[in-house]
Formats: C-alpha cells, sequence, structure tokens
C-alpha cells in the first residue's frame, strides 16, 4: 500500500510544521518535498536534498551541532582568530612604534629652532631615535606573537582533548603530545609508529611544528632547540628542513645556542605567523576529524537538527 501523504493543509507558515520539519521523539524528521513544493528549497544546502537515506524523512546526522568534532575545534580556532585580531592586535596598534618616535623627535627639535640651519641635524636626531625604538618595538611586538602562540597551541590542544575525552579517550591524568600521538594510532589499529596516518596529513607538521616551538618557548634547552633546528628523529628531509625554518641557526647567529638562552631571541616569528597557524590548524582540524572520526567538514555545517532549524527560523521566521 502507497504511504499516507502528510495533510499540510491545516497548518500555517508560523508553524515549522508547514515547512516539513515533524519532531519526532525529540528529533526532527524533515520532509524535504515538503521544502521543495513550496519554493523553499534555495535557502538550504543542496546536499539536504541529495544525500542519500533509507527512510521517507530526512533525520540529520546529529541533534545539536556540537556533536561533531569538527565544529568544537573549529569553534576553539575561531574563537582565537577573534581575540587575536580584535583584543591582541588592538593592543599591539596601541604601541608607539619608530615612525611616530622619528616625528615625535623631529617635531620637537622644531619647536627649538627657526634655523634651516639646524633641519639636517635634526633630521639625524629623528633618525637615530627611531632606529633606537626599533630593537625595543620589535622585541615587544614579538613576544606578543610568542605568548599568544602558547596559549593558541594550549587552548587547542585542549579542544582535542575534550572531542577524544568524549569518544571514550581514558587517560585523564595525562594527556600529552605524545599521547595524542598514541590516540591516534590506537584508534585505527595501526601496529607501527611510522604507519600513523598523523604523518599523512597534509597539515599535520603545522601541528608538531606550534607543538616544538611551544616546547621550546617553556624550556629553553638545547633539547627542545635541536628538536626545531635538527632534529635527530626527523627521517624525511623535507619536513627537516621545515621545522629549522622556525629558528636562527647557529651560523645565522654567529654562536651556539645553549641551554637557558631565551628562546625567542632564536626563533623566526613574524607578524603574519599568527593569522598562518591558525589557517593552517583549521585544515588540520579537518583532517583529523575526517581520518578519526569520519566527519565530513562540510557536511557539520548544516547536518544536524540544530543548524536547519536556524536556517529555517532565519530565512521564514526572523521577519515575522
Amino acid at each position: 500500500m502507497a504511504k499516507q501523504l502528510f495533510d499540510y493543509s491545516g497548518y500555517s507558515p508560523t508553524d515549522y510544521i508547514y515547512y516539513g520539519f515533524h519532531l519526532k521523539d525529540g528529533r526532527y524528521h524533515i520532509d524535504t518535498k515538503r521544502l521543495k513544493k513550496i519554493g523553499a528549497k534555495g535557502s538550504f544546502p543542496e546536499a539536504l536534498f541529495s544525500t542519500p537515506r533509507n527512510t521517507h524523512y530526512f533525520i540529520p546526522k546529529h541533534k545539536h551541532s556540537s556533536e561533531y568534532a569538527i565544529v568544537c575545534l573549529r569553534e576553539c580556532l575561531n574563537r582565537l582568530s577573534k581575540d587575536w585580531h580584535c583584543e591582541y592586535k588592538d593592543v599591539i596598534s596601541k604601541l608607539t612604534t619608530p615612525r611616530e618616535v622619528f616625528e615625535k623627535t623631529r617635531v620637537g627639535e622644531l619647536m627649538f629652532t627657526s634655523s634651516a640651519d639646524d633641519l639636517d641635524c635634526i633630521e639625524f636626531d629623528a633618525l637615530l631615535a627611531s632606529v633606537e625604538r626599533e630593537k625595543k618595538y620589535c622585541e615587544v611586538v614579538k613576544s606578543i606573537h610568542l605568548q599568544y602562540l602558547q596559549k593558541m597551541f594550549a587552548e587547542f590542544f585542549r579542544a582535542i582533548y575534550l572531542v577524544i575525552k568524549d569518544r571514550g579517550y581514558k587517560n585523564t591524568n595525562d594527556f600529552s603530545f605524545k599521547s595524542f600521538f598514541y590516540y591516534v594510532q590506537e584508534s585505527l589499529n595501526v601496529q607501527s609508529k611510522e604507519a600513523n596516518p598523523l604523518y599523512k596529513m597534509p597539515h599535520y607538521k603545522y601541528f608538531d611544528a606550534l607543538n616544538k616551538i611551544d616546547n621550546f618557548l617553556k624550556h629553553n634547552s638545547r633539547q627542545s632547540y635541536l628538536s626545531l633546528a635538527n632534529n635527530p628523529f626527523e627521517k624525511d628531509p623535507v619536513i627537516k628542513e621545515f621545522l629549522a625554518s622556525f629558528v636562527f641557526g647557529d651560523q645565522e647567529e654567529g654562536l651556539r645556542y645553549e641551554s637557558g638562552m631565551y628562546a625567542g631571541d632564536w626563533l623566526k616569528i613574524d607578524s603574519s605567523f599568527v593569522d598562518e597557524t591558525i589557517a593552517n590548524l583549521q585544515e588540520f582540524s579537518k583532517e583529523f576529524c575526517q581520518t578519526v572520526f569520519g566527519e565530513d567538514a562540510d557536511e557539520s555545517f548544516w547536518n544536524s537538527d540544530e543548524a536547519l532549524l536556524k536556517i529555517l527560523k532565519d530565512n521564514f521566521f526572523d521577519f515575522m
């Protein structure tokens, strides 16, 4: 017997069910044919209508978007990016720049002379003052970048811990980079360290580098320096060169790095490094969640009751 069609005639556009959103046992079952019929298809992702299913109505994969590991990691990185741009960069913009020192010195000295013969001397004094400011200005800006990189690693690594803890990770007393590495290996039943799929993720190297940078900044040791400069355990020459690009070598500095020297002075970190690192961690998050949890990053934006309900509200209820 053919399935009886649901009668929508008794519902108004102010009801969710009018749009084919049927609430059953706390979950929304969505009539995609109804969305097409009332001309609402264009407001929803095409994948909602093309994703294969074995039920009459479409049942989203999760109730809440936060049930996706990738959403948790993405939100962590989005928050870090927002804080960086809205708070920390604002602090940097308020620092006195070498150019500002130049102008202040120049204007200050011009106020006490009326002779054109003094102009060259004043320009020289202003230039000298700006040069003296340059080193301290760069030092302070770099220290803010480095501090934020450590904050970034700590919070992102914490987010990883939380998502794998929610998915059965038991060692709550000790979560290190090494234990994360073995978690991935064991989760996928990989027998050898060399076969760990982390190595095959294109953006894993950025996460690994950030870990090594954080470790170098914490310990200021020769060993942590060499994990970047000349990692004896890294067999891939391309990765070895990639890691070494983040620190000054002994020849570049003209002296040998020794334990106790401030790591920040030896790190090659420019003004774009935080933004680039966040972007690379976003890509690594996609690769990690796809490999370990089988999640599709694009799907996570829409395939949940919560996300589809928000689309419905934003397009058909906000203006009512």
